[in-house]
């Protein structure tokens, strides 16, 4: 014949039951908190995202920074769209001369360079003003590149470190070769 349970036998299983469900609740929690923690937002500006960690009187004289070189440079990108748009009424003529299809292309980038430079210098000058530990946020946000050309550079930079452990091994291997045959 089957026993009935208990009140010991009911309350270890609920015991059992509580401890399996705050488990689950604080599971859910840690996975929700890492899930819905904010994150930067993507459609901001690249330079908007750079300043984020700074403090607030630093990020100010870093927005005005930067945008005071955007804005200088902007004159140098309006010359660089009239380029790309003379390259590209070039291109649409019934006989495209590529010489000069290339002279404006060449142009255009020249042109966007110099408003880059603009742009890169403001930064540099951020950072030589920034405090060093804002400094290093700012610095790792412009090195932190997508991460495809990341890992590819990485991979370069591992394949020339093997590369010339090879070539020194076999020099080193030639040197006493050589080295064992002049002693014979």
């Amino acid at each position: 014949m089957s026993k009935k349970p208990t009140v010991k036998t009911w309350l270890v299983l609920s015991v059992v039951l509580n401890v399996f469900l705050a488990g689950s609740l604080i599971g859910a929690g840690v996975i929700a908190q890492k899930h819905f923690k904010p994150r930067p937002d993507k459609n901001l500006p690249a330079l908007t995202r750079m300043v984020e960690g700074l403090s607030p009187a630093n990020q100010e004289k870093a927005r005005a920074l930067l945008t005071e070189a955007a804005l200088a440079g902007e004159t140098d990108m309006n010359e660089s769209r009239t380029h790309r748009e003379a390259a590209t009424r070039l291109v649409l003529e019934a006989n495209p001369d590529p010489v000069a299809i290339q002279a404006e292309i060449m142009k255009a980038r020249r042109v966007e360079s110099s408003a880059k430079d603009k742009i890169e210098t403001a930064i540099l000058t951020l950072l030589l003003q920034l405090p060093i530990e804002e400094r290093t946020k700012v610095a790792d946000r412009l090195i932190k590149g997508p991460q495809r050309a990341r890992a590819k550079a990485m991979y370069d930079v591992k394949k020339a470190q093997e590369k010339a452990e090879k070539e020194k091994a076999d020099k080193e291997k030639a040197g006493k070769a050589s080295a064992s045959a002049s002693a014979s």
